[in-house]
């Protein structure tokens, strides 16, 4: 090779690495493949996870991102958002951004972020801490490129990974690795993982690997995220948190290394004591007790939450909660477990993740699955579960935000999974008596609604608010066009079968429309059945979470000179889905409608959604009919 070659050849290879530093990754949008960015907002480029334990009591997260925003609806994914507790070391590597042709234009500096308390109006005080740092772009697409690294002195962690930060993404690359160097146990499962999915294994560390996959697109009445996007879960064996030291390898030693947080936090002073005693000692049973004590809880208490330290995970003293009236969900459960003791009715601390509709649960892997504390009561025929959080819920009544999902109770210094109740199709029923009076005068309606299972879940709320907040309500809620009310009353059942009662009378503006020879009335005033979206191609299954049921009665008293045209009626019924009726009959000389709709609930597969729109399309337009009517 003569100099010339040569010096022509080092001029390329100069090239290609100024090249290489000014497009790193090839950041430019126009080499990202068009089957990941088709219908994407956002792609990520590559998306690395390294999670370590160097030792037996410490553990390091390194991540690094590109993330290519395509357009405003995905800018929310740019900001660079790293939560973290008070006494964890938080480096931020590198925040660049990169326009569409994938040249740098902003170097973020540590005076762009902020790092500030991530307190929420419902917190006191803790240890929660974020750095933040928003971006505002120029143009669209642009590109975020993010490294940093978080140390923690604790172990005590259960890592969810998935490919995916958002719906609606791309991905060319993303990647976790998992290097044990320490040796300690690890279990790792794995959910929905792609057969040819690449794993690699270089000393104590493993690599797996996914790319080139397609964006998401949400489905109407899909299983939960975890269901179907591939996850890898790590949680470590052991646990070191501070001064105490457990095992998570089983269910007991978790709930064991549980119970040592609230150990000698249980106690209430003789004072306390001979009160609660006194207060149920006319009670006849110990369910009564347990609603007296109940009671007491949600008049003296509210939920603020504390988490300082161990605070997170370790509840107050249950006396110190007794004298200052609040804490949040585990000082709360802590407490009431305490005032159950001591009037002799044994009851367990139960952790619980709590939020609405189901989530993915892995009962081989134990560990720190939850997010909540309630309380369990067992009896001889019923158990009692108490949420000890809402001052308003009836005694025994949990709702959607806990029911139906595997719980762990803390008893006897070990832990025992169980599983909270599920409300069925009967349970939840809602229930309405609407009578429409026409005069000259205006017309007018004196409406009866009853609630129960997890459909109080609002009304129950809403039945404690203000007057205004509870009109506000009533005119969103209720479906009939055009109406003033009146006046209006809320009534929560304490029995055994939890309701919401609640009457309106209404004055309406235009019930009957139409001209003079010819009236038209609405019959589903209550509980309107809209159809799903109609979709060419399913592709994951059908989840409908909440089986229901619901009858609804309008009498409607005409007007003078007017007879029905016709008496709709309905009958649909699909063994997979539910049952739907409407009855009308003329009694004397109110018109009577009845409305029945029972809905199954289930998972089914995806070529099942076609008929499921079939049935909810037919029952939309079967409860849609109109009441015509005709002058005499």
């Amino acid at each position: 090779m003569n100099r010339k070659e040569i010096l022509f050849f080092a001029a390329i290879c100069l090239s290609c690495l100024l090249s290489a530093q000014l497009y790193p990754q090839n950041l430019a949008v126009s080499s990202i493949p068009e089957n990941i960015s088709k219908g994407a907002n956002s792609v990520i480029r590559n998306y690395h996870k390294t999670i370590s334990f160097p030792d037996d009591d410490k553990m390091t997260e390194n991540v690094s991102l590109s993330l290519t925003i395509l357009n405003e609806k995905s800018l929310e994914e740019a900001h660079l958002i790293i939560p973290f507790n008070k006494g964890e070391k938080v480096t931020v590597k590198k925040a660049e951004i990169y326009n569409a042709a994938g040249v740098r234009t902003k170097s973020i500096k540590d005076s762009d972020m902020i790092e500030r308390s991530a307190v929420n109006n419902a917190s006191l005080y803790n240890d929660n801490r974020v750095i933040y740092c928003r971006i505002i772009p120029i143009s669209y697409p642009f590109t975020i490129v993010y490294e940093y690294e978080i140390s923690y002195n604790r172990l005590y962690t259960f890592e969810f990974f998935s490919p995916y930060i958002s719906d609606l993404q791309g991905v060319e690359r993303s990647a976790l690795t998992l290097d044990n160097s320490s040796g300690i146990p690890v279990k790792v499962s794995k959910l929905n993982l792609p057969e040819d999915a690449p794993v690699t294994i270089r000393g104590t560390s493993v690599t797996w690997d996914f790319s080139n996959l397609e964006p998401l697109v949400s489905e109407p009445y899909e299983p939960h995220f975890e269901d179907y996007v591939p996850t890898i879960i790590i949680s470590p064996e052991v646990i070191q948190y501070n001064k105490y030291k457990g095992k998570c390898d089983t269910w007991a030693n978790f709930g064991s290394w549980i119970s040592q947080l609230s150990a000698g936090r249980t106690s209430l002073n003789s004072t306390t004591v001979a009160r609660l005693q006194e207060m149920t000692s006319g009670a006849s049973s110990d369910r009564e007790k347990a609603s007296l004590l109940y009671k007491y809880l949600q008049s003296r208490t509210h939920y603020i939450n504390i988490s300082l330290g161990i605070g997170g995970l370790q509840p107050h003293h249950a006396t110190e909660v007794d004298e200052l009236g609040y804490g949040d969900c585990k000082d709360l459960s802590n407490y009431m477990v305490a005032m159950l003791k001591a009037v002799g009715i044994e009851s367990y601390y139960t952790l619980v993740k709590a939020g609405y509709g189901r989530y993915n649960f892995q009962p081989d892997q134990p560990g720190h699955q939850f997010n909540h504390a309630i309380v369990c009561i067992p009896q001889p025929h019923d158990t009692i579960w108490l949420e000890c959080t809402n001052q308003t819920i009836p005694f025994g009544y949990l709702g959607d935000f806990t029911d139906n999902r595997p719980v762990l109770l803390i008893k006897n210094n070990t832990g025992i999974l169980a599983h909270t109740p599920e409300y069925r199709m009967n349970e939840n029923h809602s229930s309405s008596l609407i009578r429409i009076d026409y005069s000259d005068e205006g017309t007018a309606a004196a409406c009866s609604f009853r609630y129960s299972g997890l459909l109080m879940d609002e009304p129950v709320t809403v039945a404690s608010q203000n007057n205004a907040d509870q009109l506000l309500w009533l005119n969103c809620e209720l479906e009939i066009n055009d109406f003033t009310v009146i006046d209006h009353k809320f009534e929560v059942s304490e029995n055994t079968t939890h309701s919401v009662s609640l009457k309106a009378n209404l004055a309406l503006h235009s019930f009957f429309t139409g001209k003079n020879e010819r009236l038209f009335a609405s019959l589903n005033l209550n509980n309107q059945i809209g159809a799903p979206k109609r979709m060419r191609t399913r592709l994951r299954p059908l989840y409908l979470p909440v089986p229901y049921s619901g009858c609804d009665t309008l009498l409607i008293n005409l007007p003078a000179g007017f007879i029905p045209e016709q008496l709709p009626e309905s009958q649909l019924s699909s063994a997979q889905f539910g049952n739907y009726t409407m009855q009308t009959s003329l009694i004397d000389h109110p018109i009577q409608c009845i409305r029945r709709f029972e809905f199954f609930g289930g998972t089914f597969p995806a070529t099942d959604y076609a008929a499921f729109y079939d049935f909810m399309q037919k029952v939309s337009v079967a409860d849609a009919k109109q009441l015509v009517l005709i002058r005499q």
